[in-house]
């Protein structure tokens, strides 16, 4: 049964003698000085755990208790406290309803945060109860360091504190707003179009367990590498659409390593560090593509092996791909190459003749090529499954929009006239050919190339 809907944590703790009026005056103190809620201070003073908080504040109290961490926060719900209330009384706005709005609080029976919240909306307050280091870190992430003035009278903003944009004080003129921001996964590089090969079948096992969050298999960190253009960016995406799908709520974020190494010099630069470790560190899921970018810069590197060491013991996972076997470089840093060796490291290796003839028909749908082109094709083409997808589109485009039959002296034609094998990088002198006419005699001008028919699954990581 809950208690008086009026009483507070301490109320209730004393009331049932769990704590000693003493107790509850050194955690109020103690709370006073370093500016946390009071739970937090028992907590602190290992009078209570996090979970006896939890527990009581759900069967005496009745108030629910949510996993922040995996909760995605509404940026519109937090447009509606300001960041000094916020940042004083340990809350975050989390999702509106209608007139209600949902907050989660280190403290929900804390009188005065309720009094503040009730002082600078007119929303109906339905609070949460959440661990008190997650409100840290998103408060953090969506209002920013506090100022000077926050420290002040929270209850009493300023007249346009409600109206603050989310991130504010981290993201002045747009200087870092994209900082963490993930490439958007390709709909269609998932597990189902991934042609499994000999030289592919441990890395996508690897990658369906990675997937599916599956806990203490020894798969952290999971290092992927092989040869431009063999598929281990399609991996990630794979990974990527399938924890969307099947995890909605899991944090993920895939990269380049470029981008990595610029996020981190921005922060740095900025004096922003911090917010660089909120956004990598508070995530389930980290990938990383084209991660032989980091190489160069040791700084980074030690900052990817503190952010796996996080990650690591939150069991939350990061997955490296990279064109070379990182832990036998040189350049790498010892402590990422004994984390990297700790984990798994899985070489994507070249497609086989058949693997690729089985790429080519799924690229193909429903349009029938001859088996000779398709073996020709498969056989003649080099590594780069790039490479070969545009030859594919080109068939393709011949076959349904120029009504040309495409033979394996046409291929062959178009590689000569290039000057080059089928394994050059020879795709735009492949378009010019086709558009002068290489193949059967048209009877018409074919349409204008838009871009847009037959969109490519690329292998180089770009959005």
């Amino acid at each position: 049964m809950s208690e008086r809907s009026q009483d507070s944590l301490t109320d209730v703790l004393i009331r049932r003698q769990i704590i000693t009026p003493e107790q509850c005056d050194q955690a109020t103190a103690l709370a006073k000085e370093k500016n946390l809620s009071v739970g937090e201070s028992l907590t602190q003073m290992g009078v209570l755990s996090a979970d006896d908080i939890r527990a009581i504040s759900e069967d005496l109290l009745n108030i629910r208790t949510i996993k922040l961490e995996d909760v995605e926060i509404d940026p519109e719900a937090v447009h509606h406290v300001p960041a000094a209330v916020a940042h004083r009384h340990h809350l975050i706005p989390i999702r509106r309803s209608g007139h209600t709005l949902a907050v989660a609080m280190s403290d929900p029976t804390d009188r005065e945060a309720l009094a503040a919240l009730g002082s600078v909306t007119d929303f109906e307050i339905q609070p949460f109860l959440a661990r008190y280091d997650t409100i840290e870190h998103a408060v953090y992430l969506h209002y920013g360091e506090p100022h000077v003035s926050e420290t002040a009278d929270a209850a009493e903003p300023a007249p346009d504190a409600g109206r603050s944009r989310p991130w504010q004080g981290l993201m002045e003129e747009g200087s870092i707003a994209h900082v963490g921001r993930s490439l958007q996964a390709q709909r269609g590089a998932t597990f189902d179009s991934y042609i499994e090969d000999a030289a592919n079948q441990f890395a996508l096992s690897i990658a369906h367990s990675v997937s599916r969050f599956e806990p203490d298999q020894g798969y952290n960190p999971f290092h992927l590498w092989g040869a431009h253009g063999v598929g281990k960016t399609h991996l990630l995406h794979a990974i990527a659409n399938y924890a969307a799908a099947h995890s909605p709520l899991k944090r993920c974020i895939m990269i380049s390593g470029q981008r990595f190494l610029e996020n981190l010099f921005e922060c740095i630069r900025d004096k922003k560090l911090n917010f660089f470790r909120y956004l990598y560190r508070e995530l389930d899921l980290l990938m990383i593509a084209d991660a032989d970018a980091l190489l160069a810069h040791s700084w980074a590197q030690r900052e990817l092996h503190e952010t796996y060491t996080y990650l690591e013991r939150n069991k939350k996972q990061l997955v490296l791909a990279a064109q070379n076997n990182l832990a036998a470089e040189p350049r790498l840093i010892a402590e990422l190459r004994l984390a990297l060796e700790s984990g798994v490291i899985a070489h994507v290796g070249a497609y086989s003749a058949l693997g690729k003839q089985e790429i080519i028909r799924h690229r193909m749908g429903t349009v029938a090529l001859p088996e000779d082109v398709v073996e020709y094709m498969a056989s003649e083409s080099g590594e780069d499954l790039e490479e070969l997808m545009r030859l594919v589109q080109h068939a393709v485009a011949m076959t349904v929009l120029e009504g040309q039959e495409v033979s394996v002296s046409a291929v062959r034609k178009i590689a000569e006239e290039c000057g080059v094998d089928m394994t050059a990088r020879a795709s735009q002198r492949i378009r010019t050919l086709l558009d002068n006419g290489i193949g059967t005699t048209r009877t018409s001008d074919p349409p204008k190339d838009t871009g847009s028919a037959l969109p490519l699954t690329t292998t180089d990581g770009s959005p």
